[in-house]
């Protein structure tokens, strides 16, 4: 196999391949996929290697004598699976969000699309990514192509999770679900790509959640920097049970929005380590930040559960609130007080 986008290229989502190889050997193709599960876990090259495989000439000739689930894949050589690689086929429709949002519009052009036939192949794919991106009227005028499939299509949509799409299109999709990809997948993946210090590698791994583009993203050193940063502040607030002056806490939250646009990345930061605090008792195995496994035991001393959940609790509140554009400010301040609060909960 010459091309890097069929189904063996795809790192494990052994499930979901399967089922995928199995509609394909069979004959049974849903008209509507809906892929779900985190970014960076393979949904998107999935859904090229099914559109690869559901119109390559090579496997098409090979299904008249139903072949083994292993050996069904596209042969990346034919001129289909070149084009479909290539990114130019003009029967693969791709639909992603603009400035982050899928709109009405573009669904109504997709519809136009739709009501003719395919130009080249059998089987026309529409891949629309991030799905979950799509405002109520796009995702009510989508419907009409869920409810009446147009003849020879197959829409694949991709999401983070089913809960995020309207109940009436995720009715209409044959779901399934990705997994996050294991800290081995991750370390391969990474070590393949070559230039990355193993220790990073290592540490990466364990942090990005399952994610090989996450990791792609932590694997810059500074990333891994501000983490340190964060880390070392947060520390020095754990310490003698997290009872520095509140200017102290303020002084954190002064640092925070020094970075406007790393604030998400240092929130999702300040809550995976205070997660890890509460796992390290009971289960270290699992920590993510495992290269720090040592300063994590020892701060964890210092913090009772109910201290660290309502810290958590804190951090959420604050992203979902800078995600409504509430004044940046004014936002790490009520969460960096109500975190210097929560120690007032007792050590039970």
């Amino acid at each position: 196999m010459t091309t890097a986008t069929g189904f063996n290229a795809i790192v494990g989502q052994q499930h979901p391949i399967r089922l995928l190889k199995t509609f394909i050997r069979n004959g049974t193709l849903p008209h509507a996929l809906l892929f779900t599960g985190d970014d960076g876990v393979g949904k998107k090259m999935t859904a090229t290697a099914f559109a690869m495989a559901c119109n390559c000439l090579t496997l098409k000739s090979a299904l008249r004598h139903s072949p083994h689930l292993d050996v069904i894949d596209a042969c990346g050589d034919c001129t289909p699976c070149r084009k479909i690689a290539g990114n130019y086929h003009p029967d693969i429709i791709r639909v992603a969000p603009l400035s982050s949002v899928i709109k009405i519009a573009q669904i109504r052009t997709l519809l136009q699309i739709l009501t003719l036939k395919p130009n080249e192949t059998d089987r026309r794919v529409v891949i629309l990514s991030e799905a979950q991106t799509m405002n109520s009227e796009a995702g009510n005028a989508l419907l009409k192509a869920l409810e009446e499939p147009p003849d020879r299509t197959l829409l694949v949509l991709t999401a983070r999770q089913t809960s995020d799409l309207l109940p009436t299109v995720v009715s209409r999709c044959r779901h399934i679900r990705f997994f996050p990809l294991r800290a081995e997948d991750i370390k391969r993946l990474l070590t393949a790509a070559g230039g990355i210090e193993p220790e990073s590698v290592e540490t990466v791994a364990s942090l990005c959640g399952g994610s090989y583009t996450r990791a792609r993203t932590l694997i810059d050193s500074r990333w891994l920097s501000r983490r340190d940063w964060i880390i070392r502040a947060m520390g020095s607030h754990t310490a003698n049970n997290g009872k520095p002056e509140i200017r102290t806490w303020l002084a954190l939250s002064e640092m925070l929005v020094k970075k406007k646009d790393l604030i998400e990345e240092s929130l999702e930061i300040i809550t995976m380590w205070l997660r890890d605090m509460l796992v390290v008792r009971c289960d270290p195995q699992h920590v993510l930040n495992q290269d720090r496994l040592e300063t994590l035991s020892a701060a964890a001393k210092h913090v009772s559960q109910a201290q660290l959940l309502e810290q958590i609790n804190a951090v959420d509140h604050a992203l979902t609130a800078l995600r409504s554009n509430t004044n940046v400010r004014l936002t790490l301040d009520a969460m960096v007080l109500r975190m210097a609060g929560a120690y007032g909960l007792g050590n039970n």
